[in-house]
């Protein structure tokens, strides 16, 4: 991918209404998404398309966000950032996505601006690092 190209968020959420206000949010910043919604599709998409940033949530069908962000951390092949949103909000729950390998973590509900933020970051930080 050339500097020049959007990169490519991947919105895992099961939730349609909130994975699409994610997206054009994303659009709005300049950024290209794609949509999973249950957590083997997601795994799935992070081989298929290497995003640049996972934005995961961690109760999902089929596959917990917690082993996708696990089964992302664990391949040699894959550096990309995880921000993990969930409604699980205790510091136990934190920690919990942190030692799966989550580079970020932010709780619902949310405003789009700190998650905007949160995105802008982590997508600087990881290119930086390229």
């Amino acid at each position: 991918m050339s500097t020049a190209d959007p990169q490519l968020v991947l919105i895992a959420e099961d939730e349609d209404d909130t994975a699409r206000l994610i997206a054009y949010h994303l659009r709005r910043h300049g950024y290209a998404s794609l949509i999973a919604h249950n957590g083997l599709a997601a795994l799935n998409a992070v081989f298929a398309h290497k995003p640049s940033l996972v934005i995961l949530d961690r109760m999902m069908p089929q596959m917990q966000g917690l082993e996708v962000c696990r089964l992302i951390k664990v391949s040699p092949a894959q550096q990309t950032p995880v921000l993990m949103v969930t409604a699980m909000a205790s510091t136990e729950n934190k920690l919990e996505g942190f030692s799966c390998g989550a580079d970020d973590y932010i709780t619902k509900p949310f405003e789009m601006r700190e998650l905007m933020a949160r995105v802008t970051v982590l997508l600087r930080r990881a290119r930086a690092e390229e």
